[in-house]
């Protein structure tokens, strides 16, 4: 990210922070409206006159305040004028910032309110709904086929009913948001929400693939190995895959430690054809 971008961002943030601060647990519903601002402001599409640079800092704050005041909390309609008042390296990267702040307003709110465990949780049961049902995890991905609202009310009616209203809107960001054609789409954001969560409690997450369950003496003992190796809390996000047939396969961060009896033979045989 350029220089104008970074800079915009920071000065921004700078000024974010301790609004987000004082919301307590109110955030949650400024960064759900942060979200829904991001998204109106990437379909108009507003991006383009927001960070115009032919335009002076005062005429794109005024255009904010035209298009939002009364529509959204006073806070977020100064928070996007504080936005557009900088330089922006790429239009787009105007969206990238709203949804990085709206991400990070809900969590914190959900944390204020002694919630973000809870929506942290939820989250890995809708991760592990797409990893098992791949006809779901196809019908929220982006396709020629289905439009975008219809994947986003798709969501909202297997979810909606099982997870908390900050949660939903997250999932719903998850299925709006396209990541690059090669991240991965709805699960690689769901990863990047969930691993934001972590964060904020101080964990790191780590994946664990087992034949079968760990018992929760295992599981204590592999969170202190790679909380001291890691040199942070641990949350372990499990998964049993019969096929490892043994041992465990363990990645976080840039670790991966594999250890499973499909590794060693798979292993074996590059040595022995290789």
């Amino acid at each position: 990210m350029r220089t104008g971008t970074a800079t915009s961002r920071a000065v921004a943030a700078e000024a974010w922070d301790p609004v987000l601060a004082s919301a307590g647990p109110q955030a949650q519903e400024l960064g759900e409206q942060i979200l829904a601002l991001a998204h109106e402001v990437a379909v108009k599409p507003l991006r383009g006159p927001l960070t115009d640079p032919g335009r002076t800092s005062d005429d794109k704050a005024l255009l904010v305040a035209r298009l939002f005041a009364g529509r959204v909390d006073e806070r977020v309609v100064a928070l996007l004028q504080a936005l557009v008042r900088g330089r922006w390296s790429h239009p787009v990267d105007l969206i990238t910032a709203l949804h990085d702040l709206g991400i990070q307003a809900i969590l914190t709110g959900a944390r204020a309110g002694g919630a973000l465990d809870d929506v942290e949780q939820q989250l890995f049961a809708v991760q592990r709904v797409l990893a098992d049902n791949r006809e779901i995890r196809e019908s929220l991905e982006p396709s020629r086929r289905s439009r975008q609202d219809d994947r986003v009310d798709l969501a909202r009616h297997l979810f909606a009913s099982h997870i908390s209203a900050p949660a939903m809107s997250l999932v719903i960001w998850c299925v709006r948001h396209r990541p690059g054609i090669t991240a991965g789409g709805v699960p690689h954001n769901l990863r990047r929400v969930t691993e934001l969560a972590a964060a904020l409690q101080n964990r790191t997450i780590a994946d664990v693939v087992t034949a079968i369950p760990m018992t929760r003496v295992q599981e204590a003992r592999l969170r202190a190995v790679l909380a001291q190796r890691i040199g942070t809390d641990i949350e372990l996000n499990m998964k049993v895959d019969p096929s490892v047939i043994g041992g465990v396969r363990v990645s976080v961060r840039d670790l991966v430690m594999d250890s499973t009896v499909r590794s060693t033979v798979t292993g074996l045989r590059n040595r022995l054809t290789g």
